[in-house]
């Protein structure tokens, strides 16, 4: 019969879950899928807790929220605390004050249980400099979710338990309800937005879930209908319960594998699937093989200390990897061991001395009180205070790029230091404030000046965005009504579609695309329209920028001319001229991708080192500009680069004390807007605004 006492092949199935992540961090090709350790991790823990949850309630027929959030608050929180502390310290050596000041808000999302919210706000954020991928605290959203569901469920627990008269029934068709829920959301999202379908709450709780409805299957065969056990052992089936074992677990070396072609969402509920089967498994037949290797004293023990290798892991991969140039095999078991390590130490010299405190056991909301002040004194005072230091890395080589820069006859010129009045954070957060979208119903939202002159309309994607606080300062020195339809992500050419961006992004960018051009510019009365969008001409894009409604086999050019022309007609019947910029560079030619600038200007000893090299030939796309202004006296191009590199074919990354590239695709606002007496004597030159 099942015992709900210690089962120590659940510890090894941890052990094999953790170092499934940390393998795929480490980026194991063959381990393509190991991401599922941590579904398998998300439904141990629903099961696991659950079942603590459920054995108080058998043995003392109530449960006690505050102590159960006490043992949680000393389980997890004082290691997290230490392991965020620490990175912050380990990246003053590592990392430039740049990148360190891009992870504040992710260690305080961490410390506060929110990551997983946090990165997806960062991820759906066009201009967010720091992506879920550097950060070394990423990793934390999924114990953000794990902590989020310790908090809702010992509450959903307690309010069944009181209110319902047959509780366990309620309870398990209230979990049935809420998995399926959060099924359906996983696979409408994971088709949208798979950035929010991987981190969000609502989106994985469905294994949180799937874990608890387990143990409650498990609570059934062990008890009677009553909840009082039973007297009689469940049917032998130890035959059945060994091949599910089997069965589980090859699912998930065949899913963690990447074996098989398929999405991260039906990845994430096959891996439920054999997670339940494995766990299911194991627990029903203890004296198998399976459970018996799982047992042995290694597995076990790491699967003991798991929650500790999961903490350490990501940080110290990440610095191992900023360190040495290794194979990621080596950089595995280097970063294995090292985190192994750590998980070891902290479970001997802070976590079990914690969880075994007989004086902490004796308090319950004190402990939890007590704790939650810890989190908040260290998000918001400690964390600020180390990451946000103007300390230089110690580990500050500067790249061969840079070197082979800085030794040219042509950086003579800017071989002086990185002005110390630089200030490299304010240029990661030099930003204009997003404007609503014009819409036929509401012209006045996307009014940015309002003038007595001729009327500019600036459309386009996040470089058009860039250019919006220098648009504002000539509108009001030279009278215009200024207007915006700015979509980060949104080629002015209407039909055209990032295949990059979630599905409803594209959606909302075709919408307002031909909702603008169609309705709402001819209401505009406008002068002319400014059309400003990345270049879109590198091999990547034939797949990843579509226009739906073309011929078959239509290349890339072909696509944007077919849409470049009927936008072009549209905007010429709505009565407006046409000033198409041509594409903008960035720190690596005229796509997307590049080195990031502020992190050379915060580890360069000169300006040399972080010059941007003007591109000799320009993007096919620029040719089509031309072409339309040949054809057509009420168009013109302009080509804008000059402003932001004024001698070529070496640009300065810095201009007086002011950057120039503030991430490797787009300019800082504020050097456009300081040399936008240029930018106005080049739209002025074209004659169409007389």
């Amino acid at each position: 019969m099942p015992s709900w006492s210690y089962r120590p092949e659940l510890d090894g199935l941890r052990s094999v879950a953790v170092y499934l992540v940390l393998f795929f961090h480490a980026g194991m090709t063959w381990l393509e899928g190991g991401f599922i350790g941590v579904d398998l991790f998300f439904v141990l823990s629903g099961f696991l807790v659950s079942s603590v949850v459920l054995a108080e309630i058998d043995e003392h027929g109530r449960f006690g929220v505050g102590s159960f959030y006490a043992r949680r608050v000393r389980r997890l929180l004082p290691a997290a605390v230490v392991v965020v502390i620490v990175t912050a310290f380990v990246q003053l050596l590592v990392a430039s004050q740049v990148r360190r000041a891009d992870m504040i808000g992710d260690a305080q999302a961490a410390l506060l249980y929110v990551a997983n919210w946090h990165f997806i706000s960062d991820a759906q954020d066009y201009f967010a400099s720091a992506t879920a991928d550097q950060s070394p605290f990423v990793h934390f959203w999924s114990l953000s979710i794990e902590e989020q569901f310790y908090i809702v469920f010992p509450l959903l627990v307690a309010a069944v338990w009181k209110l319902s008269r047959r509780p366990a029934r309620t309870l398990v068709w209230t979990l049935v309800v809420v998995t399926a829920l959060s099924v359906s959301l996983q696979l409408y999202r994971g088709e949208n937005d798979a950035t929010y379908a991987y981190y969000a709450t609502d989106t994985r709780i469905y294994q949180l879930t799937a874990g608890v409805l387990l143990a409650l299957v498990m609570r059934r065969l062990a008890h009677g209908e009553r909840g009082r056990r039973s007297a009689t052992a469940p049917p032998n089936g130890a035959r059945l319960a060994l091949a599910a074992a089997i069965a589980g677990l090859t699912s998930l070396a065949v899913l963690g594998s990447g074996l098989l072609e398929m999405g991260p969402s039906w990845r994430g509920i096959g891996a439920t699937v054999g997670s339940v089967v494995a766990i299911g498994g194991l627990y029903l037949s203890p004296h198998g093989w399976p459970s018996r290797v799982l047992s042995m004293h290694v597995p076990r023990y790491l699967g003991q200390i798991s929650y500790g290798t999961y903490l350490w892991h990501w940080p110290v991969i990440l610095v191992v990897g900023e360190v040495f140039a290794v194979r990621p095999l080596v950089l595995a078991l280097l970063a294995g061991g090292v985190a192994t390590g750590l998980a070891a130490l902290s479970a001997e010299i802070l976590e079990r001395p914690l969880r075994r405190s007989p004086k902490l056991a004796a308090y319950g909301w004190p402990v939890v009180a007590g704790g939650l002040a810890l989190s908040v004194t260290a998000a918001l005072v400690i964390v600020p205070q180390v990451l946000d230091s103007p300390r230089r890395p110690a580990v500050a080589t500067s790249s061969e790029r840079g070197s082979a820069l800085a030794a040219s006859e042509q950086a003579r010129a800017l071989r002086r230091p990185v002005p110390e009045a630089v200030d490299l954070l304010a240029a990661r957060r030099d930003v204009p404030k997003r404007v609503p979208v014009c819409t036929a119903d509401d012209l006045d939202s996307c009014r940015v000046v309002a003038g007595n002159r001729q009327h500019v309309v600036l459309v386009g994607d996040s470089q058009a965005q860039m250019f919006q606080t220098a648009f504002e300062s000539i509108a009001k020195e030279r009278g215009w009504t200024l207007s915006m339809s700015v979509l980060a992500g949104c080629s002015w050419q209407m039909g055209l579609l990032n295949e990059l961006s979630p599905d409803v992004e594209q959606e909302r960018c075709r919408t307002a695309r031909e909702d603008f051009y169609t309705e709402a510019l001819p209401k505009m009365d406008a002068d002319l329209v400014v059309a400003i969008s990345m270049s879109h001409s590198s091999k990547r894009w034939e797949r990843d920028l579509t226009a739906p409604g073309g011929p078959r086999g239509e290349s890339l050019i072909e696509r944007q001319d077919r849409t470049g022309r009927d936008t072009v007609a549209a905007i010429e019947a709505a009565g407006a001229n046409l000033v198409i910029v041509k594409s903008v560079m960035g720190t690596q030619g005229f796509d997307r991708g590049g080195w990031d600038p502020l992190e050379c200007l915060a580890r360069a000893a000169s300006l040399a080192e972080c010059a941007v090299f003007a591109p000799l030939e320009r993007p096919a796309v620029d040719g089509l500009y031309e072409a339309y202004a040949a054809m057509d006296d009420r168009i013109a191009t302009l080509d804008l680069n000059p402003v932001i590199c004024p001698a070529p074919p070496l640009c300065a990354p810095v201009i007086g004390t002011t950057v120039v590239w503030k991430d490797p695709d787009h300019v800082t606002a504020t050097i456009l807007d300081k040399r936008r007496a240029k930018i106005w004597q080049r739209i002025h030159g074209t004659d169409l605004l007389d």
